[in-house]
């Protein structure tokens, strides 16, 4: 009798066991996969009232690599979906094939890697490092691939890449554009989006001319994981996604755009929250219209409409609303984190901006700078790849304390606009640009700094300032110069649908072409320029505006240089009618003239009849000879090359300095003409070790 019920006992505490703990059904997974490919696991669990927060259920998996090094990959719950194109219009539907969980990891290494999934709820964990019968195992495979994206030093960026089966390091300039949400155009009621389909134009025509895009993450009623979406309603109003409801279909929106840009060779910088979503104005663009259905303000965010916070700060401090958000940054570094085309996480765009143009209390920036530091530990916690970090402040009133926010990350990021019809000086956005990036410089000396967003505003929005430069002249001067400004990359332009209007793409081919064969950088590298201040303005010797920057060896100079006789105003100038003042006047325009038409005729001449560009150096003795290369602006390919020497201006004050001179391939002083489109050329000066060699 006491056998028997010692065997009862035995066998009820297994059945409660077994209940006890959650169970992984219908494990797929591959058996082999390329070095920097990503490996994925698919099975099932039960279900569960909230799949996204770890303390009501955790999955991930522990990897052991070929060398012995481990890393933890958290696991995230998945429903399928699958998308056609409608006309122009992406349409939805869900896939049930493939529901259930997930886990993406990308080796770095050839060779046979192991692991043990794990599961824990509230009853009890599971551990599964075999499934019938055979060990949880999958051979890497070598192949020549890109890496992840990582700071390389105090102002650059690197990626790890493999090459004829051996691993490197190679420099990473990112150069493109935003394109922050997809498109969408007014159907009834509603907006009927081009959803995926909008980003697969924008990454097609951008591939082999750029390498990045930065997007937003949670654009209600565009991609977004939290939020009010555009399809579907509830009550008559559009359905809404938050906390234990994520919106799976804008999840896959983002897997296939992930994915899309990375086999087009384009890197991404998603931004996670944004400020329009808390504004208490409608949260939309400026010059631009959005249905009042679907407004993007605090009135319609679930912090404030589910949650019940009253306060739109109380996001920074709550413990629900922070709950909340970590399990948010948990699932979009579990889902996406495996892409080695993300360049880094983005916590905010432009925080600042949602107080509305009004100052934000002392204490309440001292809470934002919290969160930050609170938000940049538990990334670093959970993400085995230690993507980069950053964040945007914008344009807010007082908000010296909010800088600190940039303590706890990886890259600082400004977005700067300026109305370059109003400018009345030759110092142009070019110029704004260089600036910037020296003034963060200043104040973070040891990260990248990166202009996340620039655009020419005007102040009359209907009076759009392409239509003054429909060749995109001032962003071809934007990009070359904030390249030699000291950032990690040129500026990355904001109005991704002027690119589509005025076929701008081909802009950012030369830069990325010039960048693409540069070596990694050292952090010595110093921007400086060749203009001499002059009551508030600059003025440059011989009318030739030059950004260059200069390493502490002083082995290696490159810059930018053009004639002032392209700056904007300066062709602007060539198109207004006579005694008006085109600073102002709008309206005042020849559809005839050089900027809308680029005729050759109508090129302006050289606005001096030197071609010399004198660059100070410090430490080099007299004759020192470096070799010159010149590189087209308009293709980013070399030129000509040629030597130079180190001269002594005044030898008694030892003022040394590097003369070289513009090609005359590009601005022909005999013929007093230009022969380039926009009147600039790029070098990079390199010191000869043994002349006689060379």
């Amino acid at each position: 009798m006491i056998k028997k019920l010692y065997l009862l006992i035995y066998f009820v505490s297994g059945c409660l066991l077994c209940l006890a703990q959650p169970r992984i059904n219908g494990l797929s997974y591959q058996k082999s996969v390329e070095v920097y490919g990503c490996y994925e696991i698919s099975f099932r669990l039960g279900e569960y009232d909230n799949p996204y927060d770890p303390e009501v259920i955790d999955v991930y998996a522990d990897f052991t690599g070929p060398d012995g090094r481990h890393r933890r990959v958290i696991g995230f719950y998945y429903e399928g979906y699958q998308f056609m194109q409608e006309k122009k219009y992406e349409v939805s539907s869900r896939s049930r094939d493939g529901d259930g969980w997930k886990i993406r990891f990308t080796p770095d290494m050839a060779g046979s890697w192991t692991y043990i999934i794990h599961a824990i709820d509230k009853k009890g964990e599971v551990t599964l490092s075999s499934y019938n019968g055979n060990v949880l195992t999958f051979q890497c495979q070598q192949k020549d691939a890109e890496g992840f994206i990582g700071v390389a030093n105090t102002k650059y960026l690197k990626r790890e890449v493999v090459v004829n089966g051996r691993p490197q390091t190679r420099s990473f300039f990112p150069v493109g554009p935003n394109v922050a949400w997809y498109d969408a155009a007014d159907y009834g009621k509603y907006k009927k989006p081009y959803g995926i389909y909008d980003y697969e134009k924008y990454i097609q025509q951008l591939s082999g001319k750029a390498n990045f895009i930065r997007i937003w993450l949670n654009r209600y009623q565009f991609l977004s994981l939290y939020g009010p979406e555009h399809a579907g309603t509830i009550d008559g109003k559009p359905r809404m996604y938050f906390d234990n409801t994520m919106n799976q279909k804008d999840a896959a929106e983002l897997d296939y755009i992930v994915q899309y840009a990375q086999e087009h060779g384009i890197s991404i910088m998603p931004c996670i929250f944004n400020y329009r979503n808390f504004s208490h104005k409608n949260g939309v663009a400026t010059g631009t219209k959005e249905n009042s259905a679907m407004p993007s303000d605090w009135h319609n965010n679930p912090y404030h409409t589910v949650l019940g916070l009253s306060s739109k700060y109380d996001f920074f401090t709550d413990a629900r609303a922070i709950r909340i958000e970590k399990n948010l940054v948990r699932y979009i570094v579990a889902r996406w984190g495996h892409a080695t085309n993300i360049l880094c996480w983005e916590l905010w765009n432009e925080v600042a901006n949602m107080a509305d143009g009004e100052s934000i209390p002392s204490q309440i920036q001292r809470n934002i700078v919290q969160w930050h530091s609170q938000m940049a530990d538990y990334i670093r916690s959970i993400d085995p790849y230690q993507h980069p970090l950053s964040t945007s402040l914008g344009s807010g009133k007082d908000i010296a304390i909010l800088y600190d926010a940039f303590d706890p990350l990886d890259i600082v990021q400004e977005h700067n606009y300026q109305n370059i019809q109003k400018a009345a000086s030759k110092e142009q956005f070019s110029h704004i640009l260089y600036q910037e990036s020296e003034k963060a410089r200043d104040n973070y000396p040891n990260k990248p700094f990166f202009m996340g967003e620039f655009g020419f505003g005007q102040s009359n929005p209907k009076s759009k300032y392409e239509l003054k430069d429909p060749q995109g002249i001032d962003l071809h001067n934007s990009l070359w110069s904030s390249v030699f400004s000291g950032s990690m990359g040129p500026a990355s332009f904001w109005y991704w649908d002027c690119l589509e209007k005025n076929n701008w793409y081909e802009r950012f081919k030369p830069v990325m072409t010039f960048l693409s064969k540069l070596p990694l950088l050292s952090d010595s590298f110093t921007a400086k320029h060749t203009g001499i201040a002059n009551n508030h303005t600059l003025e440059f010797p011989y009318n030739l505006v030059t950004y260059y920057m200069v390493n502490a060896n002083e082995d290696t100079l490159m810059g930018w240089s053009q004639d002032t006789a392209f700056c904007y105003q300066s062709l602007r100038r060539l198109t207004d009618e006579v005694s008006k003042n085109h600073f102002v006047d709008d309206k005042v325009f020849d559809p005839n003239g050089y900027v809308y038409t680029l005729n050759p005729a109508k090129r302006p001449r050289p606005s001096f009849p030197v071609n010399r560009i004198v660059l100070p150096i410090k430490d080099q003795p007299k004759g020192t000879q470096y070799r010159v290369r010149w590189f087209d602006t308009e293709t980013g390919l070399e030129l000509t090359s040629e030597a130079t020497t180190v001269v002594v201006k005044k030898p008694w004050f030892r003022n040394k300095r590097i003369v070289i001179e513009f090609p005359s391939s590009i601005r022909d002083i005999p013929g007093f003409r230009v022969n380039n489109t926009f009147g600039d050329a790029v070098f990079v000066i390199t010191k000869m070790d043994n002349p006689a060699t060379h």
